[in-house]
């Protein structure tokens, strides 16, 4: 364990007081050293490991045997589950991914009555960490100190696909904790080379404050929530501005990215590369989208081995069908997770093999939380993202919109209107949602000030009040 690999994770989750005193220090040093040599050894392994299918399979068997045997000597728990599986005394430095099939799929409730049996050391050497919550339950959980340059090489390798290097700076509309957000809700993380802007309240007064620094450090990469980036370039759109040094990457994390919101990406941003990946909280797993086929995810297998299993716990193998998403993390094994059920659900577009440099391919990932469906009069599903206008210009002065429902066949759709709108162009919004849907759902209208968001930043599309779960699986395609 490198004690720079732990100085550099420490400062990223450090307070800010300690980032602005060490700040200034770091972003004087040369990049190459900033990140470390893990960091550049990793990022130059991920690029072999897609043209040399022989040394991606050596590496990913040897992260495979060095977890197993982790886990079984440090953690009751995992020894006492990989006993039961694979017998007493096996050799661990002789199993392939064949011996993965016999575990039992990890689940959260698993890890939550382990607690820190479930650690494959002292949870002291470790950093406490836990999921937001969005699918419920929070499930706390531990993560090696030194995993920060580890991470930022997959990162950095799918935002390089822009043009995105290291020393650029980046504009970030993500929940981080600022000092006082309501009289500067932005700071400028030196080190970090980070422009931190608050999605919370985004006014139009903020907005162009926001766009402001960006011309002022020359920044030409978005980074952040989709709804929050969504929001910045519809009122780009409709003000008509644009940075001065141009975007050319947009790196959107953490919600699930609608078409509509690459519509609207594209049309205010058509020079910005998209580049999208999904990741977990856990660190288990890590998959880029898929160059030229938007929505396809190639998982990387040198972060952790990615499987697709049906409701029997068996391969899915046939190409379309869906599954369950289930990990075994290589990223951050101080709390080993083995054969962990991710809660997501993917279609097969291909198994990871040989040719493919043992990467699986999934299309169309539908995260653990609540589906973004809205509940038709007669009980059945709509698919809410089908719903939204493609073109910017049809949100008629609606800077931000969130549906609201608890009632099946009714829906409310909170407006809150840009600067010298009203009530009145909220209403053209409202009918261009309800052509879109006929009888299937009747809307009605609430303009507001602000959005209700969770207590990381984000806003939700839905605000659900509904069990989705208990009716019809049927969706109303929408015009």
């Amino acid at each position: 364990m490198s004690v720079f690999d732990i100085a550099r994770g420490a400062y990223v989750r450090s307070p800010k007081r300690l980032r602005d005193a060490a700040s200034p220090a770091l972003a004087l040093l040369p990049v190459s050293f900033q990140y470390g040599k893990t960091y550049r050894t990793l990022r130059a392994e991920i690029a072999r490991s897609r043209t040399d299918p022989a040394f991606t399979q050596a590496r990913r068997l040897q992260a495979l045997r060095a977890l197993i045997a982790k886990a079984h000597r440090g953690s009751p728990f995992h020894r006492e589950r990989i006993d039961a599986a694979l017998g007493v005394g096996i050799d661990f430095r002789a199993i392939g991914f064949y011996a993965l099939t016999a575990l039992p799929i990890l689940t959260k409730d698993d890890l939550r009555s382990a607690g820190e049996t479930a650690l494959a050391g002292p949870a002291a050497s470790l950093d406490r960490a836990s999921t937001s919550g969005s699918s419920g339950q929070p499930l706390l959980f531990w993560l090696d100190k030194d995993r920060s340059p580890r991470e930022f090489a997959f990162v950095n390798d799918v935002w390089s696909r822009t043009g995105y290097r290291e020393a650029d700076a980046r504009c970030v509309l993500r929940g981080l904790l600022l000092a006082d957000i309501d009289k500067r809700p932005f700071e400028w993380e030196a080190g970090l080379k980070e422009l931190r802007c608050s999605p919370f309240a985004m006014t139009e007064e903020r907005m162009d404050l926001y766009l402001d620094l960006i011309d002022k450090r020359g920044i030409a990469y978005l980074h952040g929530y989709p709804s929050a980036i969504e929001i910045l370039c519809r009122h780009m759109w409709r003000t008509g501005r644009r940075p001065r040094a141009g975007i050319r990457g947009v790196f959107p994390i953490s919600e699930p990215l609608y078409p509509f919101q690459r519509d609207i990406i594209r049309a205010v941003l058509p020079e910005a590369a998209i580049a999208p990946f999904y990741g977990l909280s856990e660190r288990v797993l890590f998959a880029g989208e898929v160059a030229d086929c938007e929505g396809d995810y190639a998982f990387e297998p040198l972060y952790g081995h990615a499987e697709l299993i049906d409701d029997a716990g068996a391969p899915v193998v046939r190409t379309g069908a869906r599954g369950r998403i289930v990990g075994t993390g290589f990223l951050s094994t101080g709390m080993p997770f083995i054969r962990y059920d991710t809660g997501d659900s993917a279609e097969l577009v291909e198994p990871a093999c040989e040719a493919n440099s043992w990467r699986l391919r999934v299309r169309a990932i539908t995260p653990r939380r609540k589906p973004e469906f809205l509940i038709g009069a007669e009980g059945n599903r709509i698919v809410t993202p089908t719903i939204v206008p493609v073109s910017p210009a049809q949100f008629y002065g609606v800077s931000e919109f969130q549906f609201y429902q608890d009632t099946p066949g009714r829906c409310l759709i909170k407006v809150v209107p840009a600067q010298g709108c009203g009530e009145e162009d909220a209403r053209l919004f409202l009918a261009e949602m309800q052509n879109r849907v006929g009888s299937a759902i009747r809307f009605e209208l609430a303009v507001v000030g602000e959005l209700a968001r969770n207590a990381r930043g984000k806003r939700p599309v839905v605000d659900q009040r509904l069990e989705v779960e208990t009716f019809a699986q049927g969706q109303v395609p929408c015009a």
